[in-house]
């Protein structure tokens, strides 16, 4: 018996089996598949029909379990299935078990959404092989696109000389920008007054007098927007009335 690679994905991942039970042996074979493939360590739910097809791969999908569908109907009704499948669940891995070899129908296959076809007479042992590298390149890419999104913050790398966009656009600071950015960033819900910002641009100057900038802080914001702009990065800095200004884009706490 082949051993799980992959142990640590199984606990959280899902194959469902569609076999369109239009006979008894339909669903002998079907259910004698998923013995076969629960004993090299896969989680199988068993799907006779569409609608159930549907829901099962929704309530797994929703659930947050890296799922693969395995399609085992006819030519037509795979090509169908896994169209819809794939509009509903773009990140969903597709499997067809196929009665044919035709270059035609395996690209049809393909164009319908299906990730990987095997022959319908392949062993479970070939099978699982499939399922467990298809289950793995899903969680990888999920964990990948996690990651991603974790880190499409602000942030102030380089000692807070660069500021760096969600988008990985690198700006870098002059001492006043590098001085107003790591106040406003380190305060309370990245909310400043003027007299913070000014007297932390003052500290970078070693400049002791509040008023020596106050009448150029809105110059070198300005100047600290249109320079982001020319990077091609929107600086989320908003103007409060009266009282300061706002970071209001997603910032690195680290």
């Amino acid at each position: 018996m082949q051993s799980n690679p992959y142990p640590a994905l199984m606990s959280r991942s899902a194959v469902i089996l569609f076999v369109p039970a239009d006979t008894s042996n339909a669903r002998l074979a079907g259910r004698h598949r998923i013995a076969e493939l629960e004993s090299y360590g896969l989680a199988v739910s068993y799907c006779a029909d569409m609608p159930q097809l549907y829901r099962t791969t929704r309530q797994s999908m929703d659930a947050g379990a890296t799922t693969a569908a395995v399609l085992s109907g006819d030519h037509n009704q795979n090509c169908t299935v896994a169209a819809h499948l794939r509009a509903l669940h773009p990140l969903l891995g597709i499997v067809a078990l196929t009665q044919s070899e035709s270059e035609a129908m395996l690209l049809q296959c393909l164009h319908s959404g299906v990730d990987h076809f095997c022959p319908a007479r392949a062993s479970s042992q070939l099978l699982s092989a499939l399922l467990f590298r298809l289950l793995w390149r899903l969680d990888v890419s999920a964990a990948a696109r996690a990651a991603a999104g974790a880190s499409a913050v602000w942030s102030l790398p380089e000692q807070a000389w660069i500021l760096a966009s969600p988008e990985g656009k690198r700006i870098a600071l002059t001492t006043g920008e590098r001085a107003f950015l790591m106040a406003l960033l380190a305060a309370p819900n990245q909310r400043a007054a003027h007299a913070d910002l000014i007297s932390a641009v003052n500290e970078a100057y070693k400049q002791e007098s509040v008023s020596a900038l106050q009448s150029r802080l809105s110059v070198l914001v300005s100047r600290l927007r249109r320079k982001c702009a020319e990077h091609g990065a929107g600086l989320p800095l908003k103007s409060v009335h009266n009282w300061g200004y706002m970071f209001t884009g997603p910032v690195s706490t680290g």
